[in-house]
């Protein structure tokens, strides 16, 4: 993906969108379409002759939950981008390789959620015009599967490091769901003190460390004892076909 921050200019911008506090920018070459804001760090990517597939490796790391099986999903987005695990699902759902029983997306900003309804094939179920830590604070629905992909840079500034947020998080999970999200490494006093916040409500912790990419994933499982591995990854059909060459970008993946 980062090939494509050489083609972020007037050439390939096919439009530009004026929000409150930013500017988006969405471009597009022969093979991708992307988005970024004014600091020109691309937001999410989709491939034209593949829409369904799923082409950040960090939000392809995001859908390893397909991993663990489950007779019906009933998924939480917090952060929309553009849409990739919203398109992805519905490519699932289409040819019955996955049951979607509920996808719920949570994206503050107006302007993306136009965005990518305009230009990302956002199709929305259910969309929330919301900060993400309000919804997690006010919502009583569950789900299995929750997925963030909101960064913070700065330990002081980043909701991820409350601990009554996770007490919620934690009631809205059903007892053997799961949340997989980014997370920016910005010290190792900020990880250690995220898992030391989230390590009594989880049986599963796993960390996806990739090349290329200082950002990590973090899985984190209530009940699970599935093993998170290449070899898992690889036998399963259903995750390689929204998210092939994954494993090309990993460079490690290990429990805590």
């Amino acid at each position: 993906m980062h090939h494509l921050e050489k083609d972020s200019h007037a050439d390939y911008l096919i439009d530009e969108i004026i929000a409150p506090n930013d500017t988006l920018f969405v471009y597009e070459n022969s093979d991708y379409r992307w988005l970024t804001f004014s600091d020109k760090i691309i937001q999410g990517v989709m491939s034209l002759t593949h829409p369904e597939q799923v082409v950040s490796p960090i939000s392809q790391a995001l859908m390893l939950f397909l991993l663990t099986e489950q007779s019906g999903y009933s998924l939480l987005n917090l952060g929309l981008g553009t849409a990739a695990i919203e398109r992805g699902l519905q490519y699932l759902n289409n040819k019955q390789k996955v049951t979607i029983q509920d996808c719920v997306t949570v994206e503050l900003s107006d302007a993306v959620s136009h965005c990518a309804k305009k230009h990302f094939n956002f199709s929305a179920n259910s969309l929330h015009t919301e900060c993400a830590k309000h919804y997690i604070n006010t919502t009583h629905s569950q789900f299995n599967v929750i997925v963030l992909d909101i960064v913070h840079t700065q330990y002081e500034n980043d909701f991820l490091q409350q601990a009554p947020l996770w007490e919620k998080i934690t009631q809205m999970l059903v007892p053997n769901g799961q949340i997989l999200f980014n997370f920016n490494p910005y010290s190792e006093h900020g990880l250690i003190m995220l898992l030391k916040t989230i390590r009594p409500h989880f049986s599963a912790i796993d960390i996806i460390e990739f090349h290329h990419y200082k950002n990590i994933v973090i899985r984190a499982h209530k009940s699970s004892t599935f093993n998170l591995s290449q070899h898992a990854i690889n036998q399963s059909k259903t995750f390689t076909t929204i998210a092939p060459h994954f494993l090309h970008n990993v460079k490690n993946i290990f429990k805590v």
